[in-house]
């Protein structure tokens, strides 16, 4: 058996060559500095990562890569590595070359020389910034499940609660004998349901739980037709500018909330320039490649082409530690009674439930500029067409079934109802609606029905109703709108939201009969 010679001196060389092409194609940065932070090695993931070359860094202090107010904690890492401790996947932030900061997982051993000493230490540092930009997306979309599940059913309860409200106040209006100061009492509380219910529909649309009616619209358009209300609403003191982009920017929302997030967003610039200042609307088209933008929260924007909406104002600014919050509910930098919270939030839902993206900048005493990203489509509007004729209304004497379990919205119901002339029965849930229409042998006209209920609710009495009676039409309604998708019954006719105006409900359910007639 050949005896095996001693490792020669070329081995040592060459497994230091080894060790050192190992680091080299790390993706992982490697990174070793003396115990005051000079930097001794930097590798080529290090380059990567930071954007600083190993020529640039080499000799110059690790404390070029450390926010200012991390460099404490670097020292007080830098003395656990000098008693001879090993820390591992600390996570910190460092900043690159072109001032953008990173999080990182940081692995850090001491370095000994021939004699055990040590001299300085070695660390392996990992990028984790998309990781963590992940997580707290998570956590983020998480919490706004649980508050929009929690405002979901509080506005459902309460739009049950502001329904009977107003349709009692319609009711006891009609008395001819009221005073006058018993009629504008009267008028002040309608005014307050009607606040209420705005507010209910500001929830649902942070909670992104409100029935939109998407159309295609020309983004630019929208702007400029709705410009003259926003100067109306913010006043003389402060001068609108628009800049909007060459062609039509098709795209597809619902009006009525595109003007809402409109509103919000140049009100939130009016409190912001209390003494007046200029604020510019611009719209643009923007193709966007994988990775190239962020949204707020850091979430990439997925690749294709954009309508871009930006609202900048010349405001104030608002500091950096409260723009991660600007968009939580009831959070406002306002004084006291000086705004709901819910402004943001509710484009946030809009923009949201649209496809859309939102990005924030600002900085104090720069102002804020806020851009949507709307995603274009290639349809285009419709030409309008003449209008029809109007069937003339005639004297209503069909018979309509009324399903809540809430026996006081089932009164308004069927009172404003009866008072047009309607045939009503009514039954508080699934189980006695189906026993209603087994008593008449089928012959109602119309169902008008919650949608969550106990017992028996919409979406199983929808099916029953579908099985047994197939051209029996519904009216659903709900005060929590995003509850119709449960019921099968998608088509937005035929879907009312609490509270219901008396003049919408009996319009509603005429125009259906109508339809049902002419068929």
């Amino acid at each position: 058996m050949p005896e095996t010679s001693p490792p020669g001196p070329a081995q040592p060389a060459l497994l230091a060559a080894r060790l050192a092409a190992i680091v080299e194609s790390s993706d992982d940065a490697i990174v070793s500095k003396t115990l005051d932070g000079t930097v001794t090695s930097w590798n080529a993931a290090a380059e990567r990562m930071y954007g600083y070359t190993a020529a640039e860094m080499v000799g110059r202090s690790i404390y070029a890569i450390i926010p200012e107010a991390l460099r404490t904690e670097e020292r007080q890492i830098l003395g656990r590595v000098t008693a001879g401790e090993h820390v591992a996947h600390y996570e910190t932030m460092r900043v690159r070359r072109d001032g953008a900061q990173l999080c990182i997982s940081l692995t850090i051993s001491p370095l000994r020389d021939s004699g055990g000493t040590i001299v300085g230490a070695s660390s392996i540092q990992r990028d984790i910034t998309d990781r963590k930009r992940a997580e707290e997306a998570l956590r983020q979309a998480a919490k706004m499940e649980a508050i929009g599940r929690l405002a979901g059913g509080l506005a459902h309860d309460f739009n049950n609660q502001l329904h009977a409200l107003s349709g009692f106040a319609n009711f006891v209006a009609r008395d001819q004998g009221l005073s006058a100061g018993a009629r504008q009492d009267l008028v002040q509380i309608q005014k307050v349901t009607e606040r209420m219910a705005s507010l209910t529909r500001q929830l649902l649309a942070f909670a992104r739980q409100q029935v939109l009616s998407p159309e295609t619209v020309d983004l630019s358009a929208a702007v400029l037709d709705t410009e003259p209300m926003l100067q109306r609403l913010i006043g003389s003191s402060i001068e609108i500018a628009l800049a909007l982009g060459p062609g039509p920017k098709w795209v597809r929302v619902d009006r009525a909330q595109l003007v809402q997030v409109l509103m919000n967003l140049v009100i939130n610039a009016r409190d912001a320039m209390p003494q007046g200042g200029r604020l510019r609307l611009r719209t643009d088209t923007l193709e966007v490649s994988p990775g190239q933008l962020l949204d707020r929260l850091g979430a990439p924007v997925e690749p294709g082409a954009y309508a871009e909406l930006s609202v900048e104002d010349s405001g104030e600014g608002i500091p950096q530690e409260y723009l991660p919050r600007v968009f939580e509910p009831f959070f406002t930098t306002k004084g006291v009674g000086g705004g709901t919270g819910l402004g943001l939030p509710t484009v946030e839902g809009i923009v949201s439930q649209s496809g859309g993206r939102i990005q924030i900048e600002s900085s104090i005493g720069r102002g804020t500029t806020i851009r949507i990203l709307l995603p274009l489509t290639s349809e285009r509007a419709p030409h309008p067409l003449s209008p029809s004729p109007t069937r003339p209304f005639r004297l209503p004497r069909e018979r309509l079934l009324v399903v809540d379990d809430e026996d006081l919205v089932r009164a308004v119901l069927m009172r404003t109802l009866q008072a047009e002339g309607y045939e009503v029965v009514g039954a508080s849930d699934g189980r006695e609606a189906i026993a209603c229409l087994e008593q008449a042998g089928g012959a109602i006209d119309l169902v008008i029905s919650d949608v969550v209920m106990p017992v028996l609710g919409g979406c199983a009495l929808g099916q029953e109703i579908e099985r047994r009676y197939p051209d029996m039409p519904i009216v659903w309604m709900s005060g929590h709108p995003r509850e119709i998708g449960a019921s099968d019954a998608g088509e937005a006719e035929r879907f009312l939201q609490k509270p219901i105006p008396p003049e919408v409900l009996l319009r509603t359910v005429a125009e259906v009969l109508q339809g049902q007639s002419g068929r």
